[in-house]
Formats: structure tokens, C-alpha cells, sequence
């Protein structure tokens, strides 16, 4: 009961729906991250590493308004991906999720334009909040 009015009331401002690219190496916190996202109204592309991620926004960074990139993955590691973004001038906004806590991860990615931080495991209302902090930034920031 209290999920349906919290999902209602996030759906009824629907103005900053769009694409999001959900980077996560771990298929159940993925899926769920995805179930939430679409929940809210979001369309949702998914990506299971830094390589994928990288190529997913070289094909449609101008669709998409927010990236959830896990800080941790095999292979590329987050900072890895947004290096590589950085220098190939691709801008979208970051949302860290992590075990971590924010501290830690505000440190070692202090170099980097990072929109938010959502620590695993987060909630409906707090995956919601933040992506839509990070999309308005961006607007705010064009």
C-alpha cells in the first residue's frame, strides 16, 4: 500500500522520464535496479560492463539523461569507464552506486563529474530521487 501511493505520487511528475543506462557486472542487483527505474517511468538500456557501457553511450549519449555505473566491476572499473568517457568528451550524467559508503567514494573519484552516489542496497524513493537530481543538474547545467 504505502509502495503504491509512494510509485503514484513519483508518476505523477512525469516530465523528467527518459533513457537510462544501467552499468552493473551483478544480474539480480541489475534487474532489480531495472524493475525500479521502469516502475518510475524511466526506459532503461543495461549494460553488464565498462566496455558495453562505453559503447552504449558512443551510440546514444544524446538519448541518455542519466547513467547508473557501479563503481565495481571486473574487466573496466567505473573510474576506468569515466576516464574513457571523459576523454573521448562523451558527457552524460553519473550516478555512483556502491556497497561503499559515499565518503570513500567521493575521495577516489574526486577528479570526475560524478551527478550522485546511491549506496547498494537503495530504495525506490532514493534510486528516484537521485536520478532525477542528476537529470535536473544537467538541464540546470545547459
Amino acid at each position: 500500500m504505502l509502495r503504491e501511493r509512494i510509485v503514484s505520487g513519483i508518476l505523477a511528475d512525469m516530465s523528467l522520464a527518459g533513457l537510462v543506462l544501467v552499468v552493473e557486472d551483478e544480474d539480480p542487483v541489475r534487474r532489480y535496479t531495472v524493475s525500479l527505474l521502469e516502475e518510475l517511468g524511466f526506459t532503461v538500456l543495461q549494460a553488464t560492463d565498462g566496455v558495453e557501457a562505453i559503447a552504449l553511450v558512443r551510440e546514444r549519449s544524446a538519448d541518455i539523461i542519466a547513467m547508473l555505473l557501479d563503481h565495481s566491476m571486473p574487466g573496466l572499473s567505473g573510474e576506468e569507464v569515466l576516464a574513457e568517457l571523459e576523454r573521448e568528451g562523451l558527457t552524460v550524467p553519473v550516478v555512483l552506486t556502491s556497497g561503499y559508503d559515499r565518503a570513500s567514494l567521493e575521495r577516489r573519484f574526486a577528479g570526475h563529474d560524478i551527478a550522485g552516489y546511491l549506496q547498494k542496497p537503495f530504495r525506490i524513493e532514493t534510486l528516484d530521487e537521485t536520478v532525477r537530481r542528476a537529470v535536473t543538474g544537467r538541464a540546470q547545467a545547459s
